[in-house]
């Protein structure tokens, strides 16, 4: 393992903490008109423990699932394309 791949390691390890501590939050609205499709207000990010920021409606905030996943593919596949970097490049050629 050479000392990008190390570095890419680290980082993604941090990454994923990251992900999974600091969570975006979300509050899921039914209005009337169209009951069959829920509408979602984004509160904000905030702590796992401790929810969104102090607003009125935190206590029904829920983590929105769906932008922690998208966090983490993305983390994830940034990491597995830096991994594949070759530990010995080829040389190059002048010409």
């Amino acid at each position: 393992m050479n000392r990008v791949q190390r570095i890419v390691v680290v980082l993604y390890g941090v990454l994923l903490v990251y992900c999974c501590v600091w969570i975006p939050w979300r509050l899921q609205i039914h209005s009337v008109p169209e009951r069959s499709r829920p509408t979602y207000h984004r509160l904000g990010y905030g702590w796992l423990w401790s929810g969104p920021a102090h607003d009125y409606y935190a206590a029904l905030a829920t983590p929105d699932v769906r932008l922690i996943e998208l966090r983490l593919i993305v983390a994830t596949s940034v990491a597995t394309a830096a991994q594949a970097y070759p530990e010995n490049p080829p040389p190059r050629r002048i010409l």
